[in-house]
């Protein structure tokens, strides 16, 4: 049995389980787009402070 078969296999058995479980599914759902929110809301305030230290190092003569 080759890795790409025990992994489909693997694939198949957990959406199956998933399936017979609504409020399992749901609540995975929810994780992952919780989760990609999360990332992305901590990308734009890294960017933010970003933008927010290098004008403080501008008006404070950091770039002599």
């Amino acid at each position: 049995m080759t890795t790409g078969e025990q992994v489909g296999k693997v694939a198949t058995a957990t959406v199956q389980a998933l399936a017979g479980t609504p409020a399992v599914l749901a609540l995975v759902i929810f994780n992952l787009l919780f989760m990609g929110v999360v990332t992305y809301v901590q990308y734009s305030n890294g960017e933010r402070w970003e933008k927010i230290f290098e004008l403080v190092l501008k008006q404070c003569g950091g770039d002599k």
